[in-house]
């Protein structure tokens, strides 16, 4: 009689497991490469393509690159779910002014979530919108 119980309790919890809905994963198409299209509340219209901040992310190695609008980025990107969180940003030291590059690393930072709809990756800090990045490849 012992074995059956433990066998019954054994069948339950595999049962449990297979049944049991698992955590929304990682929106795939984030793993792409986003142009800057929205900041702050602000569409974003540089006065040239090099001036346009971009970002790749890397959801396998957790990094992100790209370029703030006048340097180029590397860090760190954690995705789950539809939280992100960008983080150990460091660029390169090239005399900028009047970018938009102190705007977009401290946007960068404050961000916490996101969804990906009609091309558009949308950055959120909790439930405000802070940046839009349009697809591009």
């Amino acid at each position: 009689m012992r074995s059956f119980n433990i066998l019954y309790i054994l069948l339950i919890s595999i049962l449990l497991t297979f049944c049991t809905p698992s955590r929304e994963t990682t929106n795939q198409l984030i793993n792409d490469i986003w142009v800057l299209e929205f900041i702050k509340g602000v569409d974003y219209a540089p006065k040239s393509s090099q001036e346009r901040p971009i970002i790749e992310i890397h959801l396998k190695d957790k990094k992100v690159a790209g370029n703030t609008g006048c340097n180029s980025m590397n860090g760190t990107v954690v995705v789950e779910a539809d939280q992100i969180e960008f983080s150990d940003i460091v660029t390169t030291k090239m005399f900028c002014p009047e970018s938009i590059e102190q705007k977009f690393l401290i946007a960068l930072g404050m961000v916490n979530n996101y969804k990906i709809e009609k091309m558009k990756l949308y950055l959120y800090e909790d439930e405000n919108e802070v940046m839009i990045f349009q697809k591009v490849d």
